[in-house]
């Protein structure tokens, strides 16, 4: 019986019980019953609205996507987020064959969820529609009646392209600080070297090998962290101290040649707090992009200034970026050294302004070359327990 016809049986027994007979006195308590019920009947359409409410905020807002399918792998219900992740119109998905629209190589984790257990995939999904690419990890689990048997299941889509982009990041970033650490440890066995030099050598070596456990350290935790964030480990930094650390190392590196580089005459010396590997990493691939757009002899000039109560680094050179390649400089494939080697310039933006609290921007000129210029607030913004 459905709510409206319970509600006219109730209408129609109280006017029954009310129109005056041999039993009019006990009707009132007949429509006390009466009432009470009306009262648990509304109380319970109340909480099941409240409940399917809560379950469809949580099925659109949650930053997933979530698709349910029959026992037949057909689409029956689904949230913004998957139609997203698909690139296929809303309106085309329901009554869809699961396997028309994902990757083949979803197949077994679906077949799993349909035999009773949860079903998993991690990898690249492209779409059959335009050929998008996606890093996503899914899970599939069955849905199950009373009896135990299983009537469909739920797909949960997580897109993890962002964390997938932060480990490229992490082995480019490191294969640069282990090719200065390689250019050094040919510097220290040459002959041609006083003691004085070696030693000096040997603290930029050491400089170096902390700096890539730190390194090491700071992408275990990402990896380990679920929710793919960084936490960085925030302590006080000298900004010119920074900057002459990586100054060393950069001088004895191969890839320099006849190019020099130079701390500006000009720089100050600000204590702020921040996390040093990760900055030194965006710095770091400042100054490499600087050196490979460089001409020889050309001087690449490092600086450190505090600027409108921000902790500012910059990195000057003489070359100049076409105009076509400034407007997409910061995606995740563009690089003034061609498509697809953009991933430094890439990491620099997505760890200063996402992680760091700072900002990130670029001036090129025919006339005055290029200066690229980070800024960090003096106070770590995000707290030094989460980011």
């Amino acid at each position: 019986m459905n709510n409206k016809n319970r509600a006219e049986e109730l209408a129609n027994k109280r006017k029954s019980i009310l129109e005056p007979g041999p039993n009019f006195p006990d009707a009132f308590k007949e429509l006390d019953l009466l009432e009470l019920a009306a009262s648990e009947l509304k109380k319970a359409q109340h909480a099941l609205k409240e409940s399917e409410e809560k379950y469809r905020m949580l099925f659109t807002n949650v930053p997933l996507g979530i698709i349910h399918f029959d026992s037949d792998k057909i689409i029956s219900g689904f949230n913004e987020n998957f139609a997203k992740l698909t690139d296929i119109p809303e309106t085309k998905l329901i009554g869809t064959k699961l396997l028309d629209i994902l990757d083949f190589h979803m197949v077994s984790a679906i077949e799993n969820s349909l035999a009773g257990s949860i079903g998993h995939y991690e990898g690249e999904f492209q779409t059959k529609n335009s050929g998008m690419i996606t890093p996503v990890r899914v899970n599939f689990a069955p849905i199950k009646l009373e009896d135990g048997k299983i009537v469909g299941g739920v797909g949960i889509f997580e897109d993890i392209s962002e964390r997938k982009q932060i480990e490229r990041i992490f082995f480019h970033d490191i294969l640069n600080t282990t090719g200065s650490m390689n250019s050094v440890l040919d510097l220290i066995e040459g002959e041609s070297i006083s003691d004085e030099e070696r030693k000096d050598l040997f603290l930029v070596l050491s400089n170096l090998t902390k700096r890539i456990i730190n390194e090491i350290l700071t992408h275990r935790h990402l990896v380990s962290n679920e929710k793919t964030s960084i936490k960085p480990n925030i302590t006080t930094i000298s900004s010119l101290g920074l900057i002459s650390k990586l100054f060393d190392a950069f001088i004895h590196s191969e890839q320099l040649g006849s190019k020099k580089i130079k701390i500006d005459s000009q720089s100050t010396d600000d204590e702020f707090e921040s996390d040093e590997t990760l900055i030194g990493r965006v710095l770091g691939n400042m100054i490499k992009n600087a050196v490979e757009a460089s001409s020889e002899e050309a001087i690449i000039l490092i600086k450190s200034f505090k600027d409108n109560g921000m902790i500012s680094f910059s990195v000057a050179n003489s070359s100049f970026i076409p105009e076509e390649i400034q407007s997409q400089l910061f995606t995740r494939t563009v690089s003034t050294k061609g498509a697809g080697r953009g991933l430094g310039i890439y990491s620099m933006k997505l760890l200063t302004e996402k992680y760091l609290g700072g900002t990130l921007s670029f001036y090129s000129d025919r006339e005055k070359g290029t200066t690229f210029t980070v800024s960090y607030p003096v106070i770590y913004p995000f707290g030094k327990e989460s980011a």
